[in-house]
């Protein structure tokens, strides 16, 4: 998940929770209000009351008989019977039928209990007020104030929205440009100075990494390109002296002849080594024209002729089957190593009489694809992820011992991502390995 959705999420969750606590504060203290208002409106009531018959007396009949006429309220006096202290003011909520004729559902009402003293006598006084109309006014001002707070919840989230996606651009930015390296070839501008600090950092401590990275690149790609260079020469020198020395020979010593024999080959896979490092180093390098429009099926076909003797010699099969043709732009010549070094390794890996498929076909997401299957003894699933890189050692790799993949599927992935082309090699589910170009 984004850190953008993350903190948007966050924010929403606070916020939400702050509306849930702030709608029960709300409801609590409205409601709150709402009952010392009732309370304090029953006290106005029995004060105008009490004020009434210390001025009249004799009105005390006229105020029973009037108490219960009242729409919201309404009052009942009664003999003091010791129930309540005297002069106190109790308060209740309870439910009650007032007008059992008119409907049998009770209603709400808030509840004053208390007495009053007419002409030196004291009389129970009970004040009712109907609890309902002050309820929907405290239903009202909480729903309006819940109501915008969630309004206040929403245009936050927009805001945040719209102000996270500018803050976080420049390290979106970072990121995307991150996700896209591949090599050190491929870093292009430094980073820039973002205006946010924490990101600012991020940049600059990135660019100095990448910076030293490619120095470092550089360096190794260099050494390599001179170190294969200088070879050369020696080597040559080598394999010319060991030559002369075996064709000079009139009655050559079978044991000096052997260990020349051996030095010539060392110097001819040293010389070959050298070469493909070269090779590599170049393609790295973008040494190359790009402008060739090539036929695939053309190269293949070709690389099918060079290697015709190798086939034959292991007596292998090759089936092919072409569904559609394919034509790239890019170097002809080193697509056609690409392809010799994935078909070769096929052959050399596969045993005698066996059998290699060879396809160029259309794959689930329209890429076209050129995949190779052999019959050879596969590749360890720990380890079939590094078939494309340098110098991995046979045993492990291939099965066969001293045989290794070397430098050749080295050079399949140079000049897969310098065509912009995928690679890769799964094993078969019987046996095998197929290893695909993807165009």
């Amino acid at each position: 998940m984004k850190l953008n959705n993350k903190i948007l999420i966050s924010n929403s969750l606070l916020s939400l929770f702050m509306l849930v606590v702030t709608g029960l504060g709300t409801y609590y203290v409205v409601n709150t209000t709402i009952y010392d208002e009732l309370d304090f409106h029953l006290l106005q009531h029995k004060a105008d009351i009490q004020q009434q018959l210390m001025e009249d007396p004799n009105s005390l009949d006229e105020v029973k008989r009037l108490g219960g006429l009242g729409s919201y309220e309404w009052v009942e006096i009664s003999d003091f019977d010791q129930s309540i202290t005297l002069h106190s003011n109790n308060f209740s909520t309870i439910d009650t039928v007032r007008y059992a004729e008119v409907s049998e559902l009770p209603e709400s009402y808030r509840k004053l209990t208390t007495t009053l003293s007419v002409g030196g006598s004291h009389f129970l006084l009970e004040i009712f007020e109907e609890v309902a109309a002050w309820e929907k006014i405290s239903m009202t001002v909480m729903l309006s104030v819940l109501a915008a707070l969630f309004m206040w919840v929403i245009l936050l989230y927009v805001v945040n929205q719209y102000a996270f996606g500018r803050i976080l651009s420049p390290f979106y930015d970072t990121v995307d440009r991150l996700e896209h390296i591949s090599s050190p070839n491929e870093l292009g501008e430094p980073f820039p100075e973002p205006n946010t600090y924490e990101i600012r950092v991020l940049n600059n401590a990135l660019n100095t990494m990448l910076t030293q990275i490619k120095s470092s690149f550089d360096d190794q790609r260099k050494f390599i390109q001179n170190a294969s260079h200088e070879l050369l020469t020696p080597l040559s020198i080598i394999r010319q002296k060991a030559e002369k020395l075996i064709s000079d020979s009139e009655e050559p010593d079978p044991s000096s002849l052997e260990r020349l024999h051996e030095i010539q080959q060392t110097a001819v896979r040293l010389t070959r080594l050298s070469n493909t490092l070269l090779l590599i180093s170049r393609v790295e390098n973008k040494q190359y024209e790009m402008s060739d429009q090539i036929d695939i099926i053309q190269i293949v076909e070709r690389v099918l002729k060079e290697l015709a003797d190798f086939t034959e010699i292991k007596e292998i099969t090759i089936e092919t089957e072409f569904s559609r043709a394919v034509n790239i732009k890019g170097n002809r010549e080193l697509i056609h190593s690409a392809v010799y070094n994935i078909i070769q390794n096929a052959i050399k890996f596969s045993p005698d009489g066996g059998k290699i498929r060879i396809s160029i076909a259309e794959n689930a997401s329209d890429q076209i694809v050129l995949s190779v299957k052999d019959e050879g003894p596969g590749i360890p699933e720990d380890l079939i992820d590094q078939v494309f890189d340098r110098f991995r050692k046979g045993d492990k790799l291939s099965g066969h011992g001293s045989s290794s993949p070397g430098l050749g599927l080295s050079i399949v992935k140079s000049i897969c991502e310098l065509h912009g082309c995928e690679y890769k090699a799964v094993n078969n589910p019987d046996k095998g390995v197929s290893f695909s170009l993807i165009f």
